[in-house]
């Protein structure tokens, strides 16, 4: 079973998410900031890593940046999951390492296309 962690701030999208996920067949791991998020990636090396960007104590950028700094960890797919839509926010995403960007709302088939291909590679 492959296993997913989850990074989110707001309660009822980690919850929708994670439930959506573990429904498809994934383990999931949640964290609602950066520094729980980056402690369980340490501790669970999943397979996969979604992500908010705003967030409290540490923002995905900063996470991401430790991930990639982590030679256990550097590897992993990270997806960043959020409301910031506009294309700078989104280039500078993927310039700062992300495999994959998702804005928000987004849609079920779009989240679970991405989660199958980036788990895949």
């Amino acid at each position: 079973m492959k296993k997913i962690l989850l990074v989110e701030d707001n309660a009822i999208i980690l919850d929708n998410v994670s439930e959506i996920l573990e429904f498809e067949g994934y383990q999931t791991v949640v964290a609602k900031n950066g520094v729980e998020g980056l402690a369980l990636a340490k501790s669970e090396k999943p397979d996969l890593i979604l992500s908010d960007i705003d967030m409290p104590l540490m923002n995905g950028y900063e996470m991401l940046h430790e991930i990639r700094s982590d030679s256990e960890l550097e590897k992993t797919p990270v997806v960043f999951l959020s409301v910031k839509n506009h294309g700078q926010e989104l280039v500078h995403g993927l310039q700062f390492g992300a495999d994959a960007y998702i804005c928000k709302p987004f849609d079920l088939t779009e989240l679970l296309d991405t989660v199958e291909k980036h788990l895949n590679k």
